[in-house]
């Protein structure tokens, strides 16, 4: 009776339909555009109520300004522990988590030893912390919507489904037709259910590691990525290929794109100097849907665009340079050594139409059609706004920052974009997020401002969610330097740091919903994750934060 009752339940569970949606990287999908499709739970009507769920205190060391990257969420995964959603982050420690999101518990936590000829960076500042860097990433996208896991077996297998062996209507049984072996399974490619199975780290020695969900074990030999000490922008990944950033010309390493194609047997790896400046944002790269990879460059040299000012890049997936946009006029000088500010340019699709939206130092937005960025002289966008946001003085950090977001309401409604703004804006001085949405005038595509937020200093990328705008108020200093230029000290920079705060905004009015007042101890480095009716952030005490509605997790409360 009870092996019939375990084949039942069995035999249940594989039928039944499950709903999960995942937060795969930073900005919840290649093309960066921080919406978490999925996620009802959250309202206009409900988000005052939003609510502290638990914390997790990860062991790790904090390297400067850094310490917890922004997380990612496995929606739905079978592990050795059953059935889980996962939430995972890495640590600059050179460490990596899997905890379970339902119950605040360790599930797996990886360390990697640095392995590399070059001596490991251990002194910090506040522009190069070492160790690690990036944020983990897995496939996916945040943007689609979640579907089923499991269900019936799909048409083709088992015997309703006419598969090997079964009788064709009419006929008696036939032989089995003879099965190739299966394909191996690629490494940042799709695991149960439809789910993805591996996450991606880079370690300090420049190694990248590909580890089962499940369990954190390495799937694959540690293979070579970027440079040893190079401090990277947040991974992305698409078509079983990483991409990667290095910045500030950490480590005494020349900032650069990096890429590994994991589709052939020994992975090859290509590599895109900028001779100059770091890639903008904290997302270095966005991947449109056809494969396509945009970065922008404050300033450098190429042999196709010539002098970088800004210069949006379009590249294959082996990063030769396809076509590119730079921005008329002068733009602020840049200082070799101090962070120069700038966004992750976000790509998106509007009336059939593949759209790029990017910033630029002189406080524009501007709209670019992604199958010529900047017409037959790579200057001309399809739009550019007046100057939204202070152009950077005295190296104050303002203008542009960390990645864009963008969703459309309703499905051919209006499409939104979202900027997070540091320093000066409208009548904040910390800064800002600013909405705007694309609308077609009579043929032309054109961007218009709609609100500014509520003062915030430094926010993080904003996530988007039914109609909700999340802002992460990250309470760092916009300071990229002292007035001279002179770095900060980490010291200093922490002196300047207050608590980082969660908002919650309505997303046609900019309308403060929601705030986490005095809930975190200090402030942030990392972005936002939504998935699943849960809100994460972390700190840099090694903390990271869940939010959402306490009577929704009976077993938190036990009730």
């Amino acid at each position: 009776m009870r092996k019939l009752f375990t084949l039942g339940l069995a035999a249940a569970t594989a039928t039944c339909v499950i709903w999960a949606a995942d937060w795969p990287g930073q900005s919840g999908s290649p093309q960066r555009d921080g919406w978490a499709r999925a996620e009802k739970a959250f309202t206009k009507e409900n988000a005052a109520k939003i609510e502290f769920l638990y914390k997790y205190k990860a062991e790790n060391q904090a390297r400067g300004l850094n310490s917890i990257g922004s997380p990612v969420v496995n929606g739905f995964l079978i592990t050795h522990l059953g059935f889980k959603e996962m939430l995972g982050f890495a640590g600059s420690g050179d460490n990596a988590w899997s905890v379970d999101a339902d119950l605040n518990r360790i599930i797996w936590k990886s360390h990697f030893e640095y392995k590399a000829d070059r001596p490991q960076v251990t002194s910090s500042t506040s522009v190069c912390p070492g160790g690690l860097t990036s944020a983990m990433v897995m496939p996916g996208s945040a943007s689609v919507v979640a579907g089923a896991r499991g269900g019936a077996p799909p048409p083709g297998r088992g015997a309703a489904g006419r598969g090997p062996g079964a009788a064709a209507p009419g006929r008696g049984p036939v032989a089995p037709p003879a099965i190739a072996a299966p394909p191996a399974p690629q490494l940042m490619g799709a695991g149960n259910f439809g789910r993805g199975a591996n996450f991606a780290v880079v370690s300090a020695d420049g190694s990248l590691h590909v580890l089962n969900s499940s369990t954190g074990v390495e799937r694959a030999t540690p293979m070579v990525f970027a440079p040893a000490n190079a401090k990277l922008a947040a991974l992305n990944t698409m078509n079983n290929i990483i991409y990667g950033a290095s910045l500030d010309n950490c480590g005494g390493n020349p900032n650069a794109l990096y890429v590994r194609d994991l589709n052939e047997a020994t992975p090859r790896i290509f590599t895109f100097e900028t001779e100059g400046g770091s890639a903008a944002g904290a997302a270095g790269t966005a991947i449109a849907t056809d494969g396509t990879v945009y970065a922008q460059i404050p300033d450098g040299n190429g042999e196709v665009a010539g002098k970088y000012n800004d210069t949006v890049l379009a590249f294959t997936p082996e990063l030769k340079v396809k076509d590119y946009f730079t921005p008329s006029g002068t733009l602020p000088a840049t200082k070799k050594g101090v962070p120069t500010p700038g966004a992750t340019p976000a790509v998106f699709t509007f009336k059939g139409r593949d759209l790029v939206v990017a910033g630029s130092r002189d406080g524009r937005l501007y709209l670019l059609d992604a199958k010529s960025l900047g017409g037959a002289d790579h200057h001309t966008p399809l739009f550019r706004t007046e100057a939204v946001a202070a152009a950077e003085t005295k190296f104050n950090g303002a203008g542009f920052q960390g990645t864009f977001s963008t969703y459309e309401e309703d499905n051919n409604g209006p499409r939104w974009i979202y900027a997070s703004v540091w320093g000066p804006v409208a009548k904040n001085t910390n800064g800002a997020i600013v909405a705007f949405q694309v609308e077609d005038q009579n043929g032309n595509l054109v961007l218009t401002q709609k609100w500014t937020s509520r003062d915030m200093a430094t926010p993080a990328p904003v996530v988007t969610a039914n109609g909700l705008v999340f802002a992460l108020s990250m309470g760092q200093s916009a300071r990229a330097a002292k007035e001279d230029g002179t770095i900060y000290s980490v010291a200093e920079k922490k002196a300047l740091a207050t608590k980082a705060v969660l908002y919650v905004l309505d997303g046609a009015t900019g309308k403060d919903l929601y705030n986490s007042g005095s809930m975190a101890t200090t402030f942030s480095n990392a972005g936002l994750a939504i998935a699943n009716r849960r809100i994460y952030f972390t700190t840099n005490d090694n903390f990271v934060y869940s939010l959402g509605f306490l009577a929704e997790q009976p077993q938190l409360t036990g009730k």
